[in-house]
């Protein structure tokens, strides 16, 4: 399996773990840490965004696609 396939599948399941938990905490409670949940998804979206980047320059720099990532 690739780094990358990793990477995404493991933010994938950090982030349903984590909105779900914040679903249930504003259930509980009637509110939810706004300043916690806008930094959470940002990393998420900045850590996506730095993987597509590393993507994209091994594509420009000419690496094959069928080659293994270490």
């Amino acid at each position: 399996m690739k780094t990358a396939n990793v990477i995404l599948g493991l933010m994938g399941l950090f982030l349903l773990a984590f909105i779900i938990a914040m679903t249930v905490i504003f259930c509980v409670k009637g509110a939810v840490p706004d300043t916690l949940i806008q930094y959470t998804l940002g990393a998420g979206g900045v850590e996506a965004l730095l993987l597509a980047g590393i993507k994209i320059s091994k594509i420009l720099s000419g690496d094959k696609p069928g080659e293994s990532e270490e």
